[in-house]
């Protein structure tokens, strides 16, 4: 299948240099549809909002107030997004195996572990979207 640049992506992280790098990345890779937020709560009435078009969300687990897991269980259970490809980022420094089955369980998409470097993140992609491979795409 071949590349939807145009993919409405949601970009969900509390950390401002984070955002910044990874919209680099998504736009380093041709991306043109983008939206970054860096509140989960705002992220969750955005997805609410059936109007909204969203085609993959990339999403911390980590953030105040809410997080990547509940994010992701409220997509799951949100009849217009349930089917909606879910990549969770995660860091080293938590528990990361507890983490990854829980989002297992939840049916997360895929999941990145920081730090990555870009390519890991656009194979990332490229899997949940099912696109044809990443590495021989000129972006």
């Amino acid at each position: 299948m071949n590349v939807n640049y145009t993919l409405p992506i949601l970009l969900v992280d509390d950390d401002a240099m984070v955002r910044e790098v990874l919209i680099e990345y998504l736009k380093g890779y041709g991306f043109t549809n983008v939206k970054a937020m860096h509140d989960p709560k705002v992220a969750l009435r955005y997805i609410n909002e059936p109007k909204n078009s969203i085609g993959l969300i990339i999403s911390d687990w980590e953030m105040p107030g809410m997080t990547g897991l509940t994010l992701l269980k409220a997509v799951r259970n949100h009849p217009l997004r349930k089917n909606t490809a879910f990549i969770m980022i995660t860091s080293q420094r938590s528990m990361e195996r507890f983490k990854i089955t829980q989002a297992a369980q939840m049916r997360v998409s895929s999941y990145v572990m920081k730090p990555f470097r870009a390519d890991v993140l656009k194979a990332k992609i490229w899997e949940v979207m099912g696109w044809d491979d990443a590495s021989s795409q000129s972006a």
